[in-house]
């Protein structure tokens, strides 16, 4: 059997039983940044079969060699969505694991801040010491989380840059033709329309449905509108209506 052949009849049987393998860590199975590991990704991790080197898309374990322990990884991650929050966990950063990254984080940070030793939360880099490298690295995930809250401040970034394609990866599938079509409208304006989106509220919470209450202030007059987060089919929190 050929090394072609081989490879593919190992992936494909990896893929099968991908619920069976466990991974130790978090690295990052969407090579081609579309949100899921998928044939595009696998195309990818392909090319560089059992190529060594520096910097190899699929190269998992950082071994310098895309070999059967990174088809490993990849197989436990096939055809599931990667977002950028897993890959923040796999650094560590979440330092109270409630789901976001955010200032709960980073006064756990803080205390350790330019400590040197084994152990250190907030060593991301293992370096033994909690040094600017690692601040890069946490600075890279504020924000990012799973939670309804993490969601809306990572939709509102994406607006304020004006990123639509972002923004609408946020919303639920059914929901965004609508916003797309509204974010079309507002156009150039959309920085503007992000800066006048408030902050959140929470109503009520089940399984899988969420509310808030937005509230925004327009001079001396305040609104208030609801925000509602459904889970998806795969239990990511995405935005149904605001």
């Amino acid at each position: 059997m050929n090394y072609r052949k081989e490879f593919l009849f190992i992936a494909f049987f990896c893929i099968a039983v991908s619920g069976i393998v466990s991974a130790d860590s978090l690295p990052n199975p969407n090579l081609n940044n579309d949100n899921i590991a998928n044939f595009y990704d696998f195309a990818i991790f392909a090319n560089n079969w059992q190529q060594t080197g520096t910097g190899l898309a699929g190269d998992f374990d950082d071994s310098n060699t895309v070999d059967i322990d990174d088809l490993t990884t990849f197989c436990w991650y096939w055809l599931s969505q990667y977002s950028q929050y897993q890959q923040c966990q796999g650094t560590g950063t979440d330092l109270d694991n409630d789901g976001i990254i955010a200032f709960e984080d980073l006064a756990k940070f803080a205390q350790n801040w330019l400590l040197t030793g084994t152990g250190l939360t907030g060593d991301f880099d293992k370096s033994n010491s909690v040094d600017c490298n690692d601040l890069s690295i946490f600075a890279d995930c504020w924000l990012k989380g799973s939670k309804p809250e993490s969601i809306w401040e990572q939709f509102k970034a994406a607006l304020a840059a004006g990123d639509v394609n972002t923004a609408l990866t946020f919303v639920l599938e059914t929901s965004r033709e609508k916003y797309a079509e509204i974010f079309q409208v507002i156009g150039s304006n959309l920085p503007d329309f992000a800066a006048g989106i408030g902050t959140l509220i929470l109503q009520s919470q089940d399984e899988d449905t969420t509310v808030y209450e937005m509230t925004h202030q327009d001079g001396d007059t305040t609104y208030s509108f609801p925000v509602i987060f459904i889970k998806d089919s795969d239990g990511n929190w995405k935005i149904y209506n605001f």
